[in-house]
């Protein structure tokens, strides 16, 4: 196959347009994502699940090679492309959502999942980042914001509705999060984001009270969490193999948390890598992804629009709180809530829409050459 100079132009300004940085780190996360899931994560529960040590390993590089793929692609950022795509990813994310209340696989009592024969999909793992996008495109244009507030706001809860249908109460909180981080980066005042934010409580705690029966897991969890008689069996082994392995670890392939709970190589990876190759190496992997996010921040605050501004500040504050309720779940500082570590969790929702969210990080941090 034949590339004409034109084309070749076309990849190698690209190339340029990059920012290095941000490039370098993308590139470690995920090859330490590969290392740690093949030397450490996904071994022992492949060969007791499916009789093959490399069964899950081989699919979660599929899904690598899938994401790397949607990484470029969507690395190849264009404004304009991307809001006229935006409405419609939107309305296909909201009724992937509603789908799951009526197709959804159920796990302990949920619908979170649907199965899409190769692999399942968890479609909040999608709106995500699309609504936060479609929310950087509305808020734009600062003209009539707080009219745009309102008429966001019945979007959100309808999503939130449906996320609590599922019932999942942790997304909920997400999703009102980032909503809370877009109408803040678009420059409503402080006091009314203040109001709004005693109100969602307000109303969140409510509903948590409200319908008890539906959430009772919520309450097991924090009462678990806040060890009025023990901390959850999957915190305490957590924390023994965060402590076993020490500053540098007990050696690959010696690590026992991954025998002893089943979520070893998803909610608690990182336990699972600190026992084998040591707290420091925890330290790395949080300082690389914290200065990911902190020299994202600080590209949006230059950003020459508000779109981008805003789509840059929402993405790495969806990233960096997902790293950080992983961490502080993995140390018992939060209750368990099922919040994977993008790449280095094992999961195919998590691995693609990460690979999707940095890929848009990436084309809309590129340099006009």
């Amino acid at each position: 196959m034949i590339i004409s100079r034109a084309e070749n132009n076309f990849f190698l300004n690209w190339f340029r347009s990059l920012d290095k940085t941000l490039l370098f780190i993308i590139l470690t996360w995920l090859l330490l994502g590969i290392f740690f899931s093949f030397v450490s994560t996904l071994k022992y529960p492949s060969e007791k699940l499916y009789n093959d040590p490399n069964f899950l390993f081989e699919k979660y590089l599929k899904f690598v090679f899938f994401g790397f793929f949607v990484l470029i692609v969507t690395s190849f950022y264009s404004d304009g492309l991307l809001k006229k795509i935006l409405p419609y990813a939107l309305i296909l994310s909201i009724l992937l959502l509603i789908l799951v209340l009526f197709k959804g696989l159920e796990v302990k009592g949920s619908k979170r999942w649907l199965d899409l024969f190769f692999f399942r999909f968890q479609p909040v793992e999608l709106l995500k980042p699309i609504m936060v996008l479609f929310l950087a495109y509305y808020f734009e244009d600062e003209k009539n914001m707080k009219l745009k507030f309102f008429l966001s706001s019945f979007l959100v809860f309808f999503i939130i509705s449906l996320l609590l249908m599922q019932p999942d109460y942790s997304q909920s909180l997400f999703v009102l999060f980032l909503w809370g981080v877009t109408i803040f980066i678009s420059g409503i005042s402080l006091l009314f984001i203040i109001f709004i934010t005693v109100s969602v409580l307000t109303f969140m705690g409510s509903v948590l009270f409200l319908f008890q029966d539906k959430f009772q897991y919520i309450f097991l969890r924090i009462d678990k969490w806040l060890g009025t008689t023990e901390i959850s069996y999957q915190s305490e082994k957590a924390l023994d193999a965060i402590i076993y392995g020490g500053f540098f670890g007990r050696g690959i392939g010696e690590g026992i948390l991954k025998e002893r709970i089943p979520e070893a190589h998803t909610d608690y990876v990182l336990a699972a890598i600190s026992e084998e190759f040591g707290i420091i190496t925890l330290f790395i992997i949080i300082f690389l992804v914290s200065f990911f996010c902190i020299k994202t921040f600080a590209i949006a605050q230059n950003a020459n629009s508000n779109f981008k501004k805003i789509t840059l500040s929402g993405l790495s504050s969806l990233l960096l709180l997902q790293v950080l309720i992983n961490f502080g779940v993995t140390i018992n500082l939060l209750p368990t809530t099922g919040m994977t570590f993008p790449f280095l969790s094992y999961g195919g929702s998590s691995i693609v829409t990460s690979s999707f969210i940095l890929g848009i990080i990436l084309g809309a941090t590129r340099r006009n050459l």
